[in-house]
Formats: structure tokens, C-alpha cells, sequence
């Protein structure tokens, strides 16, 4: 059975909205708290926490969405998927993204309205790694219905697939 952490945005903590939503769904879900660190500092607590881990499936939300991306740039050997919400990638820190899973495991969901994360940035980001982006009419929380059924989806495809 995989894993399932959720990694939280910059703004937001480990029990949020979405980490509600997934719960739901998902008991077996994790959550670590990444409140006021840094993406190096994140990187070191996530580096630690998955350790010895195989299988994984990261859901990240935003600045989480970034981390989880990088983590996987060092570690792939421990993802066995990603789903990025809204991925913070429009950063420098985005640029170090080197890999991502191949398409059949990550999946990336945008809302058109994002005025966080630039949409423009994220469709370059998914070309650039010849991933699908999953549009949704939504802005940067992806709180409609809608995107939280897509969120849902993703989460069970890529979970619940044999890669």
C-alpha cells in the first residue's frame, strides 16, 4: 500500500481546507506541518520524514506543490506519484525542478483565475516536462466544487494505480 502525505502552502497549515477535503477520503492520510520554514528547511523535514520510504504519493498544495516537485528531483526513487495543485512554480526555486514523474503518474491542477501562481507559468511548467495540466474554473485555492471533485480524482487515480 502507498503512502499518502499532503504538504501544505506557504500561507495555509497542515489541517486546512484541503487537507480536510483528502481526509475525508483518505484516513490513512499525513499531513506534516511546514508552518514559518523556508523551502530548504521544508526540504530537510521532508527529506527526514520520508526516509527509508518507498511508494509514495505526495499531494502538494502550492508552496507545497513546489516541494514536493523538488523532493522528487532528489528522491525519485520514493514517489510513486505526484499530484501538485496549484504548484508554486513560477519561482526560481521552480526552475530547479529538473523531473517529474512521467505523465501517467503526476497530475497538475490549475484554476484559470489563479492571480497567486501565475497560469501561464504553470502551462510553461507542463510543457517544459510534457506532463497534462488539469484547467479547472477556479482561482488560486481551488475551493469550487468542481476542483475539489478533480482534486479528489487525481488523488485516487494515482493512488490507487499499479505503476
Amino acid at each position: 500500500m502507498s503512502r499518502l502525505y499532503f504538504f501544505h502552502g506557504l500561507e495555509s497549515g497542515p489541517h486546512g481546507q484541503k487537507y480536510h477535503l483528502l481526509k475525508n477520503e483518505f484516513p490513512e492520510l499525513e499531513s506534516p506541518d511546514f508552518q514559518g520554514m523556508d523551502l530548504a528547511q521544508r526540504l530537510a523535514k521532508a527529506e527526514e520524514l520520508t526516509r527509508d520510504q518507498r511508494g509514495l504519493v505526495l499531494v502538494g498544495s502550492s508552496f507545497g506543490g513546489l516541494l514536493a516537485a523538488r523532493l522528487y528531483c532528489l528522491y525519485p526513487e520514493r514517489i510513486k506519484a505526484l499530484v501538485l495543485l496549484a504548484p508554486a512554480v513560477h519561482t526560481e526555486e521552480g526552475d530547479r525542478v529538473t523531473e517529474l514523474p512521467s505523465q501517467q503518474r503526476v497530475r497538475v491542477i490549475h484554476g484559470m483565475a489563479d492571480e497567486v501562481v501565475p497560469y501561464t507559468k504553470v502551462v510553461a511548467f507542463c510543457k517544459r516536462f510534457g506532463v497534462p495540466l488539469i484547467t479547472v474554473d477556479d482561482e488560486h485555492r481551488l475551493a469550487s466544487e468542481t476542483a475539489q471533485q478533480t482534486i479528489l480524482s487525481a488523488v485516487q487515480e494515482v493512488y490507487n494505480a499499479r505503476f
